[in-house]
């Protein structure tokens, strides 16, 4: 049996195209030759035997004829050693032109040997092209292996090399896309596998209208460079004219083949939405890095930063008044929802907005429906002083319900089941009671649930409360016309939180909070000699950089003034004299004056073995050793406030080291207790040999619900790191 099939596949120079037809024959047929013939179509009599390609055996017709897209009457005639065979098909009538780009790339926290790997394959075959997906894989490279900056550049100018993701301030490249799609990965045995694999992406990517570009990214973005890509590249626009198959950058897709830019994605988060319009309205800094490092950070470092955004936002949107109440919405749609303010002492009022509104008074905590919040607008609501009771009422039975929804509680299987759009029941067992107000109706049993009336969605309300406000009744923040006035207080942090800096804060975090303008970099070249390297990701600067040495060290100089240009780096080597104690030493450097109102500081650790001392001293920390550099001497097993109270969370760290270490350490909890547990991170040294105490506080506001949650405290000294047991945080009923 054969078959033949037209393809998208041109040969031939491109003033005299030839489209490929694909025939298939049984393998045991020999040498085989063929042609095509049909109305207006034209190919070859009399050549020689056909050479099987990626697609089978290939046959070049003159289909010019026709325009693109027609529908021909065909046939292929097929001669071998066991005759000849005639094979009736439709050959429609391809479109030349297209290009096909491969694009190679590496992603934020792929490994330093894999964006090597893909420099070394850029070094190797002059075709190969990549795109790093985010500067926060770039930056830690950059400082790590100052000396690959200029190769890193000169790749960059010639455009070999693309920056992906946010602006880089690395670089100094302003980023054309902000992202890429996802990637094909492009498995295959065999390199006709491979171009196979990647002409099926071609058919399914391309679309009949537009520019003749599509872009696919290959491989995964944290493994090694592919290594299909160059051969395709090389292999393949050495067989077919079009589609061109090349390696390639983003940009060679978007600019060389005109193909619009996607919009970059927009932050509609709260934070971003009235920091937005408070630096318009105020004259305030918007906080950009703030935002920026809330994309990467640790869920509960970004919530603590957006709050810390939103609280500020407001503050500058809002003038105080005691009376009244002000309900901002960041949504661009306009919003019905409760809404929470919590007053300084506890007061019996219900909530106005002309007429009264449902409310529910609970203490000093004060609930209300909001309707039809403006978008990306406001609401003022006024507190009401009256002797009704606004508080939750007793209630019979296990079921409860809203205007939306019907919860009811199964007492003998302790099974939950919610009435309404498909949603996941709550964890709730009985026994249960039930209590009703105003603004809805709760079921209490192992804990709390409440349906509100009006509200059609079980998840938190978008609305954020403000106490105190004087504006008009209502409106829309773009609307509002900007006023002229002075730059206010910023309405973010624009310094890390806590100092110094670990130079390789990659290891745990991402970069720091307003950048880090420059690094120091520890190296240990042999048993007493050390490698300084001090670098600028920013413009030139002057500073010092300060030894810290183990006791008995002695080091040929442990202040050194140092002078960088913009971008560059200096390198100096320092000498030392080693202690006989065995154990581990960290040896430990300081840049001053590299981030705002603190330093950077990297540390390396050396070891004298334990068991020889006249060995040379050797770097790195062996986890043979008999006493460990650092770990947890005590945490407590739980920690327990009450509502309207607050109690130190306290972890002793302890360190064998000879020399003192600095730490950091991150209070990890669930989302339920990042409001009462906190500050995320502290910081602290490490005295040698010696202990020290890291404070957190658990402070539950007086309108805190009971609960217990686990949590641990990671602690990391360069690039040792330890954790604490788990620590309960309970709130008292």
């Amino acid at each position: 049996m054969i078959a033949a099939e037209s393809t998208e596949l041109f040969v031939g120079p491109r003033t005299a195209l030839l489209q490929v037809v694909r025939v298939t024959a049984p393998e045991h047929m020999g040498p085989v030759h063929a042609h095509v013939t049909g109305p207006g179509l034209h190919s070859a009599r009399h050549g020689g035997s056909l050479p099987h390609g990626p697609f089978g055996f290939e046959v070049g017709v003159d289909v010019s004829g026709h325009p693109p897209g027609s529908v021909v009457p065909a046939v292929a005639v097929v001669r071998s050693a066991e005759g000849e065979s005639t094979c009736p098909f439709s050959l429609v009538v391809a479109s030349p032109g297209w290009t096909v780009h491969l694009v190679g790339h590496v992603a934020a926290d792929a490994p330093f040997d894999v964006l090597r790997a893909h420099l070394d394959l850029a070094l190797t075959d002059p075709v190969y092209r990549f795109a790093v997906t985010s500067v926060e894989l770039l930056q830690p490279y950059w400082d790590t292996f100052p000396q690959h900056r200029s190769l890193l550049l000169r790749l960059i100018e010639e455009g070999r090399v693309e920056v992906v993701g946010a602006p880089s301030n690395v670089v100094g490249v302003a980023p054309l896309l902000p992202s890429l799609p996802p990637g094909v990965e492009l498995l295959a045995s065999s390199l006709a596998e491979a171009e196979r694999s990647v002409h099926a992406s071609f058919l399914s990517l391309r679309r009949p209208v537009g520019a003749p570009h599509v872009m696919v990214p290959v491989g995964s973005p944290r493994a090694w460079p592919n290594p299909w890509t160059t051969a395709i590249h090389h292999d393949w626009n050495a067989r077919y004219t079009w589609p061109r198959i090349v390696c390639a950058l983003p940009r060679d897709y978007y600019v060389r083949g005109s193909v619009p830019l996607p919009p970059p994605p927009v932050d509609e988060s709260p934070a971003a939405v009235f920091a937005t319009h408070a630096a318009r309205l105020t004259g305030a800094a918007y906080p950009a890095a703030t935002l920026e490092r809330a994309r990467f950070a640790h869920p509960r470092e970004a919530f603590d930063l957006r709050s810390e955004v939103v609280a500020r936002s407001l503050a500058a949107l809002t003038s105080t008044v005691d009376s009244s109440v002000t309900v901002w919405n960041p949504l661009t749609v306009p919003v019905t929802d409760v809404v929470t303010v919590h007053l300084p002492v506890a007061r019996n009022v219900h909530v106005s907005d002309g007429s009264p509104v449902p409310t529910l008074v609970d203490g000093v905590t004060v609930t209300f429906l909001a309707r039809d919040v403006p978008a990306c607008g406001w609401r003022t609501y006024a507190l009401v002083e009256d002797d009704a009771d606004h508080g939750w009422k007793p209630g019979y039975g296990t079921e409860i319900a809203s205007t939306h929804f019907v919860l009811s509680c199964d007492p003998v299987a302790s099974l939950v089941a919610v009435d309404g759009p498909a949603l996941e029941p709550p964890a709730l067992e009985g026994p249960v009671s039930v209590w009703h107000c105003e603004v809805g109706e709760k079921m209490v049993g192992t804990s709390s649930f409440v349906l509100w009336n009006e509200v059609a969605h079980l998840g938190p309300s978008p609305l954020v409360g403000v106490l105190g406000s004087r504006t008009p009744a209502s409106g829309s923040l773009p609307a509002v016309p900007a006023r002229l006035a002075l730059a206010g207080e910023p309405l973010g942090p624009v310094s890390p939180a806590v100092t110094p800096v670990f130079a390789r804060y990659w290891l745990h975090e991402p970069a720091p909070l307003g950048g880090l303008a420059a690094n120091v970099r520890l190296e240990a070249l042999s048993p007493t000699r050390l490698r300084v390297v001090v670098m600028s990701d920013g413009p030139a600067f002057s500073g010092s950089v300060s030894l810290s040495l183990p006791g008995g060290w002695s080091a040929s100089w442990t202040s050194l003034p140092v002078t960088v240009p913009a971008g560059g780096y200096v390198t100096e080597e320092v000498r030392l004299l080693r202690s006989s104690t065995p154990g581990c030493h960290p040896v430990r450097a300081v840049l001053d004056g590299s981030v705002e109102d603190g330093a950077v500081e990297d540390v390396v650790l050396l070891t004298v073995p334990e068991w020889d001392s006249a060995a040379p001293v050797a770097p790195l920390w062996g986890s043979g050793d008999p006493v460990a550099p650092l770990w947890i001497a005590s945490a407590p097993p739980v920690v327990t406030v009450s509502p309207g109270t607050s109690a130190p969370l306290r972890v002793v760290v302890a360190s064998g080291a000879h020399g003192s270490l600095p730490l950091r350490a991150w209070l990890l909890s669930p989302r339920a207790t990042w409001e009462l547990a906190g500050p995320f991170c502290v910081g602290g040294t490490l005295p040698a040999q010696g202990r020290t105490t890291l404070e957190f506080t658990v402070s539950a506001p007086p309108w805190a619900e009971p609960g217990s949650w686990p949590a641990v405290v990671k602690v990391a000294a360069a690039e040792l790191v330890t954790t604490t047991p788990v620590i309960r945080i309970e709130v008292a009923g």
